[in-house]
């Protein structure tokens, strides 16, 4: 069956793929964000992206390296970011829950925090919740393909042989 019908299986991803997911996303509808939107401010989220990709990478995002993530991104909720803040504030949650996994039985909270992404990712502008389904699509097959070959486990970072294989998330060409 064709991956496009089988993302609840996303969900059987490790847990900081989920996670890189949501941060894919995520970074998609800040590419999308108006061209009024501040150029700093949409660096600055892009920037976010980065630190969650490397978190996913290798299993570190402590409270300590989070807090300072959560305050800027939760100041832009509800702002002129619109869904596309909401999708990343997701993110970030996704991805600290993912490192809480390691002490404590928080799996469904990151897999609540990506759907959460999923979601306010495809009500951002420029995006619809079609289009997200289906780069959502692509890159779980890319995931599941990478993580299996690297013999990724549940709770396990990805590591540089996953995220090497992963196609990069562009601006759109518009833009």
């Amino acid at each position: 069956m064709a991956a496009i019908f089988e993302l609840d299986a996303i969900r059987e991803l490790p847990l900081y793929a989920q996670a890189f997911l949501a941060s894919r996303m995520a970074r998609r509808a800040l590419f999308l964000l108006p061209k009024t939107f501040p150029e700093n401010d949409r660096a600055a989220l892009i920037g976010i992206c980065d630190a969650l990709d490397a978190f996913c990478r290798d299993g570190g995002a402590s409270m300590k390296k989070m807090r300072p993530i959560y305050d800027r991104v939760g100041g832009l909720r509800g702002g002129a970011a619109g869904e596309a803040a909401e999708a990343l504030y997701w993110a970030v949650d996704a991805t600290a829950s993912a490192e809480a996994a390691n002490d404590f039985p928080v799996d469904q909270t990151c897999i609540r925090d990506v759907q959460n992404a999923f979601a306010a990712a495809s009500r951002a502008d420029g995006l619809s919740p079609l289009q997200v389904r289906t780069l959502l699509a692509g890159d779980f097959d890319q995931l599941r393909f990478a993580c299996g070959e690297a013999g990724i486990g549940f709770y396990d970072a990805l590591g540089g042989h996953v995220m090497g294989r992963m196609a990069p998330v562009q601006p759109p060409d518009d833009r």
